[in-house]
Parts: C-alpha cells; sequence; structure tokens
C-alpha cells in the first residue's frame, strides 16, 4: 500500500482531522496541518513531534482563496507535497435556525468552496509530480437529513464536483478521492440528539480513511453496514416515502449530519 511523503490536512485542530493527522505521522508521513485555531494546531505538532514525526502547523482560513493557495503552494515549494486532504468543515444542529440564510451560506462557504480551493490548489501544486488530493465528504450527501439540510447540500455538491473532475483529470497523475464517513465520535457529533447508528471511534475512521486514500480508490465509504444500506434506500425510495420517514424527527427537532 503507498505510503505518502508529505501531506497537507486542513481542518486538522480537531474531530476527524486532527485523527488522521495522527494516523499519517504514525505511518512516517511528514504532516503539515492547516486550521483556523492555532493553539490546537500548536498543541498537535507537539504531540507529533514528541513522537517523532516531522510536522508544521500553518493557521489557515479555508474560506480565504489566497490563502489556502498560498498555503498549499509554500507547503511545496518546501518540499513536493504528495497528499493533499480538505477536511475543514462545519456542522448544524437544529431545524429552525435564526437567520437560515446567512448561516446557510457561511457553512457553505467553509463545506463547498473552502473545499473547491483547497482541490484545485492540491492539483496545481501536483500537476506534475502527481499525486492525491483528497475531500472529507459525508454520507450525508446522500439525502437530505432534517436538521442538516445546508450540511447535507454540501457534501453532496462537493461529492458531485469531485466526480466531474475526477472524469476530467482521467489520464493525469493527480487521484482525486471522495472519503465519504458515517457517524463518528468527535466534537462535531457530540451535540446530535438522535441514534447514531454504527457510531465509529475516530481513530478508526482515521484509519479508514487514509488506506482509503492510500488505495487510491474513486470514492472510500465507511462502515459499509451503514453505507451500502443508505445507498441502496437513497437510490429507491421516493421523495414522500423519505419525508415520511424522517418527519417525525424533524418535528422533534432532532437532525445533525453523518461526519465529514
Amino acid at each position: 500500500m503507498k505510503t505518502f511523503r508529505k501531506a497537507l490536512v486542513t481542518g486538522a485542530s480537531s474531530g476527524l482531522g486532527r485523527a488522521i493527522c495522527k494516523e499519517l505521522a504514525a505511518r512516517g508521513t511528514e504532516v503539515v496541518a492547516c486550521a483556523r485555531r492555532a493553539d490546537l494546531l500548536g498543541d498537535l505538532v507537539r504531540e507529533l513531534e514528541a513522537a517523532g514525526a516531522t510536522a508544521s502547523a500553518v493557521p489557515l482560513d479555508v474560506t480565504s482563496p489566497d490563502a489556502v493557495r498560498e498555503a498549499v503552494a509554500s507547503a511545496a515549494a518546501d518540499g513536493p507535497l504528495d497528499l493533499v486532504l480538505a477536511g475543514a468543515g462545519v456542522a448544524e444542529h437544529s431545524v429552525e435556525a435564526p437567520d437560515r440564510a446567512t448561516r446557510t451560506l457561511r457553512l457553505l462557504d467553509v463545506n463547498l468552496g473552502g473545499a473547491v480551493t483547497t482541490v484545485e490548489a492540491g492539483i496545481d501544486a501536483m500537476a506534475q509530480s502527481g499525486g492525491t488530493v483528497g475531500v472529507l465528504s459525508s454520507l450525508a450527501g446522500t439525502r437530505g437529513l432534517p436538521g442538516a439540510a445546508a450540511y447535507c447540500a454540501s457534501k453532496a455538491a462537493i461529492s458531485t464536483y469531485l466526480e466531474a473532475r475526477q472524469i476530467e483529470l482521467a489520464g493525469r497523475p493527480v487521484r482525486l478521492v471522495d472519503v465519504q464517513p458515517g457517524f463518528v465520535k468527535t466534537p462535531m457529533t457530540a451535540p446530535n440528539r438522535f441514534p447514531m447508528p454504527f457510531l465509529m471511534d475516530v481513530e478508526d475512521a482515521a484509519r479508514r480513511t487514509v488506506e482509503g486514500l492510500a488505495a487510491g480508490r474513486s470514492v472510500v465509504t465507511y462502515p459499509r453496514r451503514l453505507g451500502w444500506p443508505l445507498r441502496v434506500v437513497a437510490r429507491v425510495a421516493p421523495r414522500g416515502l423519505w419525508r415520511r420517514l424522517l418527519a417525525q424527527e424533524a418535528q422533534r427537532g432532532n437532525g445533525g449530519p453523518a461526519e465529514g
């Protein structure tokens, strides 16, 4: 299985992004950890270095395209990258929320805009040398879920974007990988007040993510016990039936995303 020499990961300060950085470092990868929260990034880098890894912290807001391009280009200039992972993301946890449109646009700016910018910067950085560009999407992008309208839309959109770009880049040395986790035990899912089937430990999810990226599969989905039934239901369930299945949760004010 492929071993990455140097990886840049956004959304690295907590949750699955942080766990992925630790998994990569344990496999001998030099890690460039990027996120908005510089204090948490510093803690992560010190932890990785104490374990003998090579790591650096880059405070980064993925909603700034110029900052993302600069961070990726700078990391690549300091030694070639062979993995760029767009892991930054935010979630919503309520069916009813004030100023819904503004909150939705803010979420899309991070989950979709930030991911697209990171993907394209990664493609540019590895256009000649080759490598892997991944995105932490989500099984939540399969169908609309109450309490997570914007989150589901952002994950569906980035998955569709990646599918199209995979076709456009066929024959080129850059591989695009869409990582679609189910429910993962992280600060993002902690506020959820509804059943989360097959909830995974973040370390297990990080391992599966890295192994999927290394294998170069176009889509990495886990856990299978949730992924394939959800996809089957998503394909065959009419909109009316889907709404009835989830209406009770929405009326109780429940809802929320899978991790991604």
